[in-house]
């Protein structure tokens, strides 16, 4: 077996020149930031995980973490893949360590509050430690002031920091003033502060010559883990439990005040805990590393790095500007935003420019026509702003390439309409855009006008019936159809070839309100995608469908590919950046928010005071600016594209990965976009479902969506066919997901189908489900097990698409793990594994509407009225284990008279039974094998492979192991220590692409890993 590659938390984080080093596991990674290239996986330690990470000035590295430590040559870890051979034991916990002032020696505090000075190879010269003192540390610091000035800081875990002189071993200071043990202490550079963090979640300053507390910091919703001082010790920055990276100002006043304030909070990680952080100060960029083995970059500098990132105007300062006098009571109406600057109206008509260039604004003109009441609207692509009022004027300006010059002014009534009170753009073909206008009359039609983008006039009015309880809200075109969004989730689809045409109606798209944007995605073939999102927080890829292209009066069917839910607040749009991850904005209270949703990350965000106000969004050359008033101020925030990556490692779940599930096989029509890999999904314990691909030969993951639809902690996901998921969690939610992957850039997966619960306020957990498919059809029994030891069978019906109990029962009181349906013979048997350590199979051949093909083991359709019956009882029953039993895996033997079974369990033990049928049909459940110690600690997941003759097994001691079976007998062939902690989740699935190796397998629990074998 080979580790391909590893995805799971990074404890800590360390600049270098252009290099960040990061501790992934025993392993430390070197990153190129600036590149974003990884340019070295080292392995460190055998077993221990990296905690801790120093450079000397002479290039020697320390790595620290557990009891393990080790000196190596920076160029070592840059050029060999493992340098474990360096690893040295100690024999106590390491919290921290550091290199003298010349980089000849070492000092290692231990939990102990003892620090070991060593040399480079780790040898333990002398020891150190405070006279009298017993204290227990959870955190610790070495700052080296100088070669004769070392001062140890030490957080114990009674809440006091003990700071203390190495070499005199005498104490300096003990801070008292937090509550809970000192999750980290560190000292500024300048010898002058103190800052330490701690269970209380507060951040405390002291004063290191007097020992003063000199401010408390609040702000963090969590643990806080990490700090350090930096930009000459006038700012500290801490990371937290809470996924944000926050930044602190040291504000010093006249009358010898010190106080942290804080100046700016970035959201950068997910569900739990960032651990390490590091800045960059000639770049002012920080990166911080997390559990969910995520890279961050951030930029310390994003509102100041450009110089014009934050802009505000007042009509007053305009006027002296201009030597314009406006009204008392004149305010901005609505603006426009262009790569050139923007343009604004005022409630008197006023059209200004503001230029980025000049930095200067200019009167244009005065329209009285646009007192009071405005609309503005733009095509940036073209330069061009449009205004219309509630009266059915329009006023056109289109503006030279470098907003310099007016080209063309276009001004038009319409009489088509009683009043105007929505007016929407999109851009149509390269000669022209379409403009909507609509009235608040129901009786009016709606008026869509294709306008030359040359002359600004009118080329043709379309005249559309509009449908009941319409209220346009975004607008989108593609080929000869207009889309238009509205209230109640409504898309209506118009011909722009034939007004009369009725249009296409897609009503209740999502549970949401307003629709808010309507963006085209990719198409194939007759079919196209669009990306449609709701205020709400409710975002649908939808698919379009023509039949009878060749008609003039084509048919539209549409089908929601994928579906999903922010919790962001509201959603006002999305669209695909150029790395084709997929960026929505919208408002969070009385913040504005860009965040990244493919990876999950706030790329920027406004406290502009929310949704209720005037604001608008538009592309820049290199980033996004988004306009607001607030205050009566007009705010310009410049929200540029990072200079630097935003991720070295994008990550995964910030949780523990209950479960993994490989898709057997791409569909048929794909074009191959998957073939290098498979597409996979994991369910995690912080209640959300990840859908990715990984290659076969890098072991690379990347990873599409995050599905947000169950409210509780996933306990299991399993593809059961190429094209259908099924995910099972607490309250008895269970989930069954369709994917489609046959267009060129991502796959998309939505749910199907939910199954029916118990009650209205359920509280069960769904611990495991299998299925049978009927024969040459999409219908299948569906076998769940619940933790009150409840047993149902559902028959799932693909024509109507609906889930139907048909038996349903109860093993004793105790706990279900896991269930498995198995056909022998002609027979359909339900195999279970409770708490109590039993093998229990139950016979429910006549308990289904089906009969089973007695030489292919498939389900054969009766065609039988279905009734709720109630479970038989158990036909055999085996003590396998002396506990539960974890995880259950069956492998029918050819001659479908016998399968095998696999069990492992809370007892360590891994055993290996047999259900067979003699020539009458009678069942017959034996244990063949039994292997006590098959593990040191829990047996999590196992799987029998090459048709039943070998398997691999996962374990709470965080090794893989491999077995062999050989007429019923276990023998262990292989093992190997995996990465990932608390190890539960594992699948397998063939590849045969001439490495060597033809089984790929996924390891899960607090990280992922890719093997070979």
């Amino acid at each position: 077996m080979k580790d391909v590659s590893h995805y799971g938390p990074a404890l800590c984080t360390k600049f270098h020149k252009n290099y960040v080093l990061a501790g992934y596991g025993p392993f430390v990674h070197v990153y190129d930031y600036r590149s974003n290239t990884l340019i070295s996986k080292c392995r460190m330690f055998r077993k221990n995980k990296v905690h801790g990470i120093s450079v000397s000035a002479g290039e020697e590295v320390l790595v620290y973490g557990a009891r393990s430590t080790s000196v190596v040559r920076f160029e070592d870890i840059l050029e060999k893949e493992s340098l474990v051979g360096s690893e040295k034991i100690n024999s106590d916990w390491v919290t921290n360590g550091e290199f003298s002032s010349d980089g000849s020696q070492i000092f290692l505090l231990t939990c102990y509050n003892k620090v070991l000075i060593c040399d480079l190879s780790c040898e333990v010269l002398s020891r150190k430690s405070l006279r009298g003192e017993r204290s227990i540390l959870y955190s610790g610091m070495i700052k080296v002031f100088a070669p004769d000035k070392v001062y140890i800081n030490a957080g114990t875990v009674m809440g006091g920091i003990i700071i203390w002189d190495l070499f005199s071993e005498t104490k300096i200071h003990n801070l008292l003033g937090h509550e809970g043990s000192i999750f980290y202490v560190t000292l500024s550079n300048n010898g002058r502060f103190v800052a330490s963090c701690s269970d209380d979640r507060s951040i405390r300053l002291w004063d290191l010559e007097t020992g003063k507390e000199l401010s408390v910091g609040w702000s963090h919703t969590a643990r806080i883990w990490n700090l350090k001082f930096f930009d000459n010790d006038t700012k500290l920055i801490s990371v937290s439990e809470d996924c944000t990276c926050r930044i602190w100002t040291i504000v010093e006043s006249q009358k010898n005040i010190t106080e942290l304030s804080i100046s700016n909070i970035y959201d950068v990680h997910l569900s739990k805990n960032i651990w390490g952080v590091d800045v960059k100060e000639d770049d002012m960029i920080a990166v911080t590393s997390g559990n969910d083995g995520r890279l961050k970059l951030i930029d310390l500098l994003h509102l100041k790095r450009h110089g014009d990132e934050e802009t505000s105007f007042s009509l007053d300062e305009i006027s002296q500007q201009l030597g314009v006098v406006f009204d008392k009571n004149e305010t901005i109406k609505g603006f426009q935003g262009f790569s050139f600057g923007i343009v604004i109206i005022t409630s008197l008509g006023r059209i200004l420019q503001f230029s980025n260039t000049t930095k200067q604004w200019k009167l244009l003109l005065t329209d009285g026509n646009f007192v009071a009441y405005s609309i503005t609207n733009g095509i940036q692509a073209h330069n061009i702003v449009v205004f219309s009022n509630n009266k059915q004027d329009v006023l056109l300006i289109r503006f030279s390439e470098n907003g310099d010059d007016v080209i063309k002014v276009g001004q038009f009534h319409v009489n088509e309409l009683s009043k105007t009170n929505n007016c929407l753009l999109t851009e149509y073909d390269e000669h022209s855009f379409l403009l909507t206008l609509e009235s608040p009359n129901p009786r009016d039609k709606l008026l869509c006008l294709e306008i030359s983008i040359q002359d600004l006039k009118i080329k043709i009015k379309h005249c559309f019936n509009k449908p009941e309880n319409f209220a346009s809200s975004c607008l989108a075109s593609f080929q000869n159809y207009v889309l238009v969004g509205s209230r109640f989730s409504t898309l209506v689809i118009f011909n722009l070839l034939n007004d009369d045409e009725e249009p296409f109606i897609i009503r209740r798209l999502c549970p949401g309100d307003t629709t808010t944007s309507i963006k085209f995605v990719e198409n194939k073939n007759d079919s196209t995608v669009f990306s449609v999102t709701n205020r709400d927080g409710y975002y649908d890829f939808i698919e379009l469908t023509k039949s009878n292209c060749e008609s003039p009066h084509p048919q539209f069917s549409y089908k929601v590919l994928h579906s999903n839910k922010m919790m962001k607040g509201f959603l006002e749009g999305a669209f695909f950046n150029s790395n084709s991850e997929y960026i929505t904005y919208g408002f969070k209270s009385s913040l504005f928010y860009l965040y990244n949703e493919t990876n999950c990350y706030e790329l920027a965000s406004e406290v502009c005071g929310g949704a209720h106000r005037q604001w608008k969004l538009n592309t820049i050359n290199d980033g996004h600016i988004l306009m607001y008033i607030k205050a009566s101020r007009l705010h310009l925030r410049k929200m540029y594209h990072s200079d630097f990556p935003e991720t070295l490692e994008k990550g995964i779940h910030g949780r523990e990965i209950r479960d993994i599930s490989i898709c057997p096989g791409a569909s048929t029509d794909t074009n191959g976009n998957f073939k290098e890999g498979h597409i996979f999904c994991t369910a995690s314990e912080d209640t959300t479902i990840k859908l990715g691909y990984f290659d076969n030969k890098t072991g690379k993951v990347q990873n599409f969506w995050t599905q947000r639809k169950h409210i509780s902690g996933l306990q299991r996901c399993r593809f059961i066919n190429e094209k259908l998921m099924i995910s099972a969690s607490a309250r008895e939610e269970l989930f069954m997901w369709e994917l489609n992957d046959k267009y060129d850039k991502r796959p998309y997966v939505t749910i199907r189908q939910t199954l029916p619960t118990s009650t209205n306020n359920p509280d069960l957990r769904i611990m495991d489900f299998d299925v049978k498919f009927v024969s040459q059809s999409g219908d299948f029994i569906l076998a769940t097990v619940y933790s009150d030891s409840a047993i149902k069978i559902w028959c799932y019906k693909e024509n109507i698409n609906k889930f139907e109990l048909i038996t349903q029962g109860r093993y004793k009181t105790c706990c279900l793990f896991n269930v498995a349906l198995i056909t022998l013979k002609n027979q359909l048997f339900v195999v279970i594994s409770p708490t109590d350590g039993f093998l229990v199979i139950y016979n429910v051949t006549e308990y289904v509407p089906f009969s089973v093909d007695a030489t292919s083991g498939d389900l054969v359709d009766n065609k039988l009225f279905t009734t709720v019956l109630s479970l038989p009882v158990p036909v055999s029953q085996l003590r396998v284990h002396q506990s539960g039993i974890k995880s259950l895996d069956c492998v029918v033997a050819p001659t479908r008279t016998s399968a095998a079974i696999l069990t492992g369990g809370d007892d360590n033990g891994l055993g290996l039974s047999y259900l067979t049928l003699d020539d009458a049909n009678t069942p017959a459940l034996e244990a063949s094998d039994f292997i006590d110690s098959a593990a040191s600690s829990t047996i999590t997941s196992g799987m029998l492979i090459n048709g039943g003759e070998e398997a691999i097994t996962t374990s709470v001691d965080q090794i893989v192991r491999a077995w062999k079976i050989t007429a019923g007998k276990l023998t262990l062939t292989d093992k190997k220590y995996t990465t990932v902690a608390d190890t539960g989740s594992l699948d397998i699935i063939s590849t045969n692409d001439g490495t060597g190796f033809d089984k790929t397998l996924l390891i899960g629990g607090v990280g992922l890993s890719l093997w070979r074998k």
